[in-house]
């Protein structure tokens, strides 16, 4: 008898301790519910707001300096009536006459340019005569036939019509320098609309424009409109044709049309 209560004695002491240590202790019960502590928020110094920067009136003449009004290309001073041709040739290459196998003597240059209105807008549609001197210095149209000093193949004058873009273009020679004068090209603009207007086109850093009379009664200003920009065709090749850009600034606007 006593080794039965002995047995279940032992066996009701082995499921005790079973059962203690399968059933979680209340302090880990309360490690499992408890709330995890929450981080304390960081307060960030609030961003400064940055001004915006002052525009200057010398600023915003530079940005609306489009919509100023350009200074029109000066007349020339002087007439120039005797050495003007009574017919223009009607091609734009002074170099070579239409139909021959032989061109001028001289430098060949090439002259281009824009025309525009007071604002810049081109003018299409213009007619630009131009008549310069021949390699020597010598205008044909004061020269006999048969002097020495004509060259039979070079055309004195021209004429080229502006695109659509204001642009016009020439062929020519480097003009040759009279007794106290620059080479320089004398040019006529016609156009319907903006009149005419008859000026003339000197070269840049030519080494004779500060002893030329004509060129120094020009105001400084005046000059560099007057002046071409002279560059050559090909910066690696110093005996590349030269190409002198010169823009014209017509007085007047254009009459926009309303729809």
């Amino acid at each position: 008898m006593n080794k039965i209560w002995l047995v279940f004695l032992l066996l009701f002491s082995v499921n005790a301790a079973a059962q203690q240590q399968t059933q979680p202790q209340f302090s880990q019960l309360s490690e499992y519910w408890q709330v995890a502590p929450q981080a304390t928020p960081r307060l960030e110094a609030p961003q400064q707001i940055q001004p915006k920067p002052v525009v200057t009136i010398e600023e915003n003449k530079k940005t609306l300096a489009i919509f100023d009004e350009r200074k029109p290309t000066p007349s020339r001073f002087f007439t120039s009536d005797i050495s003007m041709p009574d017919h223009f040739s009607t091609s734009n290459n002074l170099a070579k006459k239409p139909g021959s196998f032989y061109r001028a003597f001289g430098e060949i240059i090439f002259v281009k340019g824009a025309i525009t209105d007071s604002f810049g807008v081109p003018i299409e549609g213009a007619v630009v005569e131009i008549w310069q001197t021949n390699a020597a210095g010598k205008y044909h149209t004061l020269l006999d036939a048969d002097s020495e000093f004509v060259d039979k193949y070079f055309n004195m004058s021209g004429r080229a019509i502006t695109d659509n873009l204001g642009q016009y273009d020439f062929i020519t020679i480097m003009p040759g320098s009279n007794p106290g004068r620059a080479p320089h090209i004398n040019m006529n603009i016609y156009h319907e609309k903006f009149g005419k207007l008859e000026t003339e086109m000197y070269f840049e850093d030519h080494p004779y424009n500060d002893s030329d009379y004509q060129y120094l009664a020009y105001n400084s200003e005046d000059r560099k409109l007057l002046t071409a920009k002279v560059r050559r065709s090909n910066f690696n090749d110093k005996n590349s044709i030269k190409i002198c850009s010169f823009n014209i600034v017509m007085r007047g606007v254009h009459q926009y049309k309303t729809y």
